[in-house]
């Protein structure tokens, strides 16, 4: 059976960090937790209409657990309608994988994942038109602080975009179409290895349950409120007792440990159904608390529902009375006093085990190393950049008890010659968006100059516009960057970040040599035939020179070898990155710099690909 376990996991690398790094991740601890630890339930509460209940109190829920009426400790009632309610000024443009991930850990963002099962749905227009119009009714009720994905079976949990675009979104549904009982054309070498074996329709179910599992596992750890997936499927055919029974079972699962909700969607016109042909739609609809629409001519009205419920529900914490640890599935159920309210819940929840409890406080109790985080994290961002360029931000000491920030940037590879920004205009503003420096243009052509941008700040926050520009002087984008700015002034030795110098020729690398000042790559990641530097500026107090040492790690921060690094002088390190000798893969240069009693030191990550 073909399963998304490499797929799963990528999904569940916090922030897709280690994921870049092309490491084994954690394994998913889930987001429900028996014991001593608060059970968190999401409720809707609606009457005629689907009109969300507003004014409930915590005396009119009734909660039980396997029977057995449990106290109900908090009760928090949450609307959202798709508007960003804090950091107004920040754009919400969706700008790298990492970005996406940590928006969708606000409180105000909805987040949606929409499951296009091709392998289970016709390809006939009387099914295809009218689903794509469902789809894109449904993403034309997004707000603009919501965030939405699309899946379909064979996609890497790698390769998802969550977005707030509705423009791709849409262009995207309106390309979908079925392909239930078609065997070609193939789409990947795994459809090619389904192809051998006689039960290839049953396979594809199990890729469909599988990535539907996968989907909901990733979601589920993105935080802990309501997350909606829409599967619009004709249903993957599932046997009691087969092996995509187990498969699905663990998908609902993974839907209830990370508190997902999953509406099914049925394209099939009204009366088009046999009876029980919707059997397996509706029972994970059920298993997860969601709507099953199914055998309507009007899924657009229903999905409306959808919308409403991700907007208005009630969260109810719960300490359970049964206070051991068996790792076993505990159902839930709630019910209000009032009259006329129906109540809508997740079945249940499956609790840790001793096993998982101690592995998770194991790892709660090693230390994070902050700094090889961070520097993984700066080379994910820079490889996920949907943006026209690449912006360096460079960190040194600067005059008194200044700090000095220095800017560069490149075009991303591949754009159209209309498209492809020559400047980069770099501006201090305030909140209000009014400049507070002279801006800077950064060169980007053949010979224009200057090639980076110096701003020198005292420490605290500044905010700083950017526009790219085309030859012709047209704007290509503008954004908002806010920078922290470090206070460097007090500390007896400083290093500066660590700047790549790229050649890709002898007269390249002749011209960088030659220049006292040479512009830094905006990029991280190198060929092995090209040819690069290091630099790392140092101060000290004392004006003595430190003594430099330089190791080269894995992206696990195993130190792999100590490298040959030159005496540093004139207050710089240079030193050649042995680029030609290394695996694709990524890897940190630790750069430690000791003057007598002080320290300091800088982490770098950066790639090698071929």
């Amino acid at each position: 059976m073909i399963r998304h376990s490499a797929s799963v996991a990528a999904g569940l690398l916090a922030l897709g960090v280690l994921a870049a790094a092309q490491q084994p991740p954690p394994p998913q601890q889930p987001i429900f937790r028996a014991g001593t630890d608060l059970v968190r339930v999401d409720v809707t509460a609606t009457v005629r209409g689907d009109e969300p209940v507003a004014d409930l109190d915590l005396s009119d829920f009734e909660l039980t657990e396997d029977d057995v009426p449990q106290v109900i400790e908090t009760m928090k009632f949450v609307r959202v309608d798709g508007a960003r309610t804090t950091d107004l000024n920040e754009p919400l443009e969706i700008r790298s994988r990492e970005h996406a991930l940590l928006e969708a850990a606000r409180d105000d963002v909805r987040l949606f994942g929409i499951f296009l099962d091709d392998y289970h749905i016709d390809k006939r227009p009387e099914i295809t038109l009218p689903l794509r119009a469902a789809v894109s009714s449904f993403i034309n009720l997004l707000g603009p602080n919501d965030l939405a994905v699309i899946m379909e079976p064979l996609e890497s949990l790698r390769d998802l975009k969550y977005t707030r675009s509705k423009s791709d979104l849409l262009a995207r549904v309106q390309k979908f179409e079925g392909r239930r009982g078609e065997t070609f054309p193939l789409k990947s070498v795994a459809e090619e290895a389904q192809m051998s074996q006689r039960n290839w329709m049953e396979l594809r179910a199990g890729v469909t349950l599988s990535a539907l599992g996968a989907l909901a596992t990733q979601m589920g750890g993105l935080r802990e409120g309501r997350k909606s997936i829409l599967f619009f499927s004709q249903g993957p055919p599932v046997r009691p007792g087969s092996p995509n029974d187990v498969v699905m079972k663990e998908a609902m699962e993974a839907a209830n440990r990370g508190n997902v909700t999953i509406h099914v969607i049925d394209p099939r016109p009204l009366g088009s159904v046999g009876f029980g042909g919707d059997d397996i739609l509706r029972r994970i609809a059920y298993d997860t608390g969601g709507r099953a629409i199914v055998s309507t001519n009007d899924p657009e009205h229903h999905l409306k529902s959808v919308m409403a419920d991700a907007s208005a529900y009630y969260l109810v914490g719960y300490t359970p009375t049964r206070r051991d640890n068996d790792g076993k599935f505990h159902e839930i159920k709630v019910r209000v006093k009032r009259r006329g309210v129906r109540v809508t819940a997740r079945r249940g929840y499956w609790a840790a085990s001793e096993k998982e409890m101690t592995a998770a406080a194991e790892a709660a109790a090693t230390p994070v190393n902050a700094a090889l985080t961070t520097a993984l994290a700066a080379v994910a961002d820079s490889s996920a950049s949907t943006r026209a360029v690449s912006v360096w931000t460079g960190v040194s000491k600067g005059e008194g008890d200044r700090t000095r920030l220095t800017y560069t940037w490149e075009a991303t590879p591949g754009l159209p010659a209309a498209d492809r920004p020559v400047r980069l205009e770099v501006v201090p503003v305030d909140e209000a968006g009014k400049e507070t420096m002279p801006a800077q243009v950064i060169g980007g052509g053949p010979g224009e100059l200057p090639m980076m941008a110096r701003f020198e700040w005292p420490a605290g926050r500044q905010r700083l516009r950017l526009t790219s520009m085309t030859a012709a002087g047209e704007t290509l984008d503008r954004w908002i960057q806010t920078q922290a700015v470090p206070d460097l002034s007090k500390s007896e030795l400083v290093l500066s970040t660590p700047r790549f110098l790229r050649a890709r020729t002898m007269i390249e690398l002749r011209a960088i040599e030659a220049n006292p000042s040479p512009a830094p790559t905006a990029t991280m990641r190198f060929g092995p035939t090209e040819r690069v530097l290091v630099d790392v500026d140092y101060a000290t107090t004392d004006g003595g020179v430190p003594v430099m040492k330089v190791d080269l790690l894995n992206a696990r921060g195993d130190v792999l070898r100590a490298l040959d690094a030159p005496p540093p002088a004139d207050g710089r390190l240079r030193l050649p990155l042995p680029v030609s000798s290394l695996a694709n893969s990524t890897y940190i240069l630790r750069i430690t710099a000791t003057a007598g009693e002080h320290s300091a030191e800088q982490w770098v990550a950066f790639r090698v690909a071929r």
